[in-house]
Parts: structure tokens; C-alpha cells; sequence
């Protein structure tokens, strides 16, 4: 597709890094030395002369072979690949052994040539681009985000981190030990606002995938805005992005104010509120104002433009606090898949992002209806819905529990027992996977009619507040 795109008239390039590259390892006192410092940069296709190309490939293997690579061996080579013609023969060879008279920047010509790559696949991926918009003959949505994959593609194409020596990792570690250690032993990471989850997880941390599952109307949209709400009330400066996949800004907005002011949401909802809840809802309202929350609620976006979006707030902010995606089964792949296929593969570009971007992410996940077929309700990994690799990608895995909710006919219309919702009353974080620490249950208080999420041990300590 590249020759079919791209002038090579004028395609970036530099034949004499390229034959600077290949003369440094001939010359070299250790060709295989160089040769590996050159292919962790550089693979054959990154060269733009064919020749180049050729040569390269021919080295590689007699380093494979675990032949000497010199001029007469590599004609060899060339020549049982039945290359050797192609290549511009012995005598340019000979040649290229004369290019450089040193072979300590060979590295420094790696760069060079996958430079010249780099920018030539950009042409290549713009100028498809632009002939595809031409044609019209797919989704603009769809072509943003296969145009959005390739660029991203250029980015990391070389971008597989070194070796690391235990001796700076060691260092490292001690000073994060030592930071963690003025924490007395508490909170490490971001806060979650919730005490008994907090003594669990010690907090969230970057790079770290956290998966809330429930079943539908359980609460996991109003958990998780709870926390958003909290993390960027107590961090104002620090960047909080939502995507919303199923409720609109607005909505989700609402139940941030509602939890915020303590403000009744069906009243939100009417208009009916009262003088008392108007004054709230201003003093809510000032509260979200003042931070750096962020919400997206494009329908049907795919994992590649939510991994765009956010590296342009990072650019735009400098940092990501906390990212929240509400929920994983409603992002779309990049390609047609079966269901548990996309989710795998969604799912595994979710810790993919939170690794690169250093930001912890917040993915809900629908639980399958298994759950409740069985006598005993409370949720295990095997119950998240099309559940493919999540649980494998997963730092952290809970599952909101209220037994209250199977002992009516739920938001659903499914009969699941007798009995009512409670409007407050206990709500169970299970957290069954925490690679990091333990296991175990967070106890927490939800105010369904406020939308609202609290501390357990309020509900014990402060008769006049239970739920503050």
C-alpha cells in the first residue's frame, strides 16, 4: 500500500544513515554487539532501499545462524538467498565498509532511519486517510478511529521499554517504601472517599484496572460517581475523566448533585424542590464547579477514542487523577468480533491505557443473570458477563452485593423473592481479586433517594447524620 501512496521521489529518507547503519556493523569489533544495539530500533522494513533492506535481513540471520558477519560471509548469505545481485554486490559491500570510519554511533543512525520510517508511514496512514474521506464509503466515526489506531501505532511502534537493572529498580522501590511508610501504613494511593475500601486497596494507584460488577440497578453508576465526585473534591487540581456509555452528561450531573447536596433526586427530577434543597443545590452546585471533572458521553465509542481523547486531557491537564468508563460490554473494538471477543480485547486496551497514561481506570461490568439462579447471590469472578480476559487484566475486581435486591421484583420487572428495596440501608464492595493486598468485603451505606454512597461506621457513631 506504501508504493501505492507515497511519492518516493520525495519520501523521507536518508541513504546515507542507512548505509552509515549497515557500515557500522561490518566495522564494528563486536558486529554482533552492534547489531543487536541497531535491531532494537530498527526492523528491516524501516529502511526505504531495497538493497538496504536485503543487506539487513542477511545479517540477521547468519546472527541467528550464529555466523561471523563480515563482507565475505554476508556475500555468502546474499548469495543463498539469492540476493546477492539485488543487494548491488561484492563491490558494494566493500563499499559500504568505507561509509563510516568509526562504529560508535550506529545508534545514533538507527534513529535517523527510523525517523525517516516513521515519517513515511505517517504519510502513508494521512494519505489513506484523506482518500478514504474522499470515497465516503465508511462511517466517518469508523475511519477517525482506524486512522486514530494507525497514528497511535507509529507511537509505540518502537517505544518497548529496556531492560531495567535491579540495582535502580531496587532504588525505586525503597523510596517508594519509605514515602508509604509516612503514610504509617494507610493510604498509598488516591483515596476512594470510602474508608473500609480504602483499608483494603490502600488507595487506587496508577496504572492499576479496578472492575465494579453488579447486576443492572444495583447501584454501580451511583458508586461510581460517588467516588468520582469525592477524588475530585478532595483533589481539585487533579483531573477526573468519565465516560458515560448509557446516561447523558446532564443526567449523570444530577446524581452527582443530588449525592453532593444531599438533595432528593426524584425532587431534582419534578423541579419540585424545596427552599431548603434550592439552597443546597447551590452550594452542590459551587462544590463540582470548583473541580476538574470531565465527562464524555458519546454513545458506541470505541476503545481507540477513548485512549485518544484521554492522552489529549493528559496533554491539555499534564496529568489524569482518575478515569472511570461506565461500562466496559458498551465499548466498541476496533474490529468484527463476537461479543466475548470484543470485551477480551476492549478489556486488555483498558490496562493497557491505565499502564501508559500512569492513571488508575474504573471499568463497571455487567454481571450475567447465572447469579441469580443460584441459592447463594453473592457474585464470583465466573459471573461477569462475555467475561473473556477482565478478570486476567484486572488489578482489582468487586462486586456491589445488596441482599435487599433480590427480595423484590427489581428494576428489571424479573420476580426475584418478596419484599421491598430498602431506600437506606448496607451495601456490600466484595472485593474477590486485589493483586496488591487482600481480599475481603467493604461495608457501605447507600441512600438510594440521593443517589448517595457513605461511610459504614457513621451509621453506628452519628445518630444525628447517619449517613453524612
Amino acid at each position: 500500500m506504501a508504493d501505492e501512496v507515497i511519492d518516493y521521489k520525495s519520501a523521507p529518507q536518508d541513504n546515507f544513515a542507512e548505509q552509515a547503519v549497515l557500515g557500522s556493523i561490518l566495522i564494528s569489533t563486536d558486529p554482533v554487539d552492534t547489531l543487536t544495539t541497531v535491531s532494537s530500533i530498527v526492523q528491516s522494513h524501516d529502511f526505504f532501499q531495497t538493497r538496504h533492506k536485503l543487506i539487513y535481513q542477511a545479517m540477521l540471520a547468519l546472527d541467528d545462524a550464529g555466523r561471523p558477519i563480515d563482507s565475505l560471509v554476508l556475500q555468502d548469505q546474499l548469495s543463498s538467498m539469492n540476493q546477492l545481485e539485488n543487494s548491488g554486490g561484492a563491490a558494494y559491500l566493500a563499499e559500504l565498509g568505507l561509509v563510516v570510519p568509526i562504529a560508535s554511533n550506529a545508534e545514533t543512525y538507527a534513529k535517523i532511519v527510523k525517523e525517516k520510517s516513521q515519517r513515511r508511514t505517517l504519510l502513508d496512514v494521512l494519505a489513506d486517510g484523506t482518500e478514504a474521506s474522499y470515497a465516503e464509503l465508511e462511517p466517518v466515526t469508523d475511519l477517525i478511529a482506524r486512522v486514530s489506531g494507525s497514528l497511535d501505532g507509529i507511537d509505540t511502534e518502537d517505544g518497548s521499554a529496556d531492560f531495567r537493572s535491579i540495582e535502580t529498580v531496587v532504588t525505586e522501590s525503597f523510596d517508594q517504601i519509605e514515602r508509604n511508610a509516612h503514610n504509617d501504613g494507610k493510604i498509598t494511593g488516591l483515596s476512594s472517599g470510602f474508608r473500609e475500601l480504602d483499608n483494603l486497596t490502600t488507595g487506587f494507584h496508577p496504572g492499576e484496572m479496578v472492575v465494579v460488577a453488579a447486576r443492572p440497578a444495583v447501584g454501580k453508576t451511583a458508586f461510581v460517581l460517588n467516588v468520582a465526585q469525592k477524588v475530585a473534591v478532595m483533589n481539585p487540581n487533579l483531573p477526573v475523566a468519565i465516560f458515560s456509555l448509557e446516561m447523558p452528561a446532564v443526567s449523570l450531573v444530577n446524581r452527582m448533585l443530588a449525592s453532593e447536596g444531599n438533595i432528593n433526586s426524584q425532587n431534582m427530577r419534578s423541579g419540585a424542590l424545596t427552599d431548603e434543597e434550592w439552597s443546597k443545590l447551590t452550594i452542590a452546585m459551587a462544590s463540582l464547579s470548583g473541580t476538574k471533572l470531565f465527562i464524555d458521553d458519546t454513545a458506541g465509542i470505541k476503545i481507540t477514542e477513548i485512549r485518544s481523547k484521554l492522552r489529549r486531557l493528559k496533554k491539555q491537564e499534564g496529568q489524569l487523577g482518575l478515569v472511570i468508563i461506565d461500562y466496559l460490554q458498551l465499548v466498541e473494538g476496533t474490529t468484527n468480533e463476537s461479543q466475548q471477543q470484543a470485551v477480551s480485547s476492549v478489556s486488555r486496551n483498558i490496562k493497557k491505557m491505565a499502564m501508559e497514561l500512569e492513571v488508575p481506570i474504573i471499568a463497571l461490568a455487567q454481571l450475567s443473570r447465572g447469579v441469580e439462579q443460584r441459592q447463594d447471590k453473592r457474585p464470583v469472578l465466573s459471573d461477569i458477563r462475555d467475561s473473556g480476559s477482565i478478570e486476567q487484566d484486572a488489578d482489582i475486581v468487586g462486586f456491589l452485593y445488596r441482599e435487599d435486591y433480590y427480595r423484590q421484583d427489581n428494576d428489571e420487572g424479573e420476580n426475584t423473592g418478596a419484599g421491598q428495596q430498602d431506600e437506606d440501608g448496607p451495601i456490600e464492595l466484595i472485593v474477590e481479586k486485589n493483586r496488591s493486598g487482600a481480599r475481603g468485603t467493604a461495608k457501605m451505606l447507600f441512600q438510594k433517594a440521593y443517589s448517595k454512597f457513605s461511610n459504614f461506621d457513621y451509621y453506628h457513631t452519628d445518630d444525628d447524620n447517619p449517613f453524612n
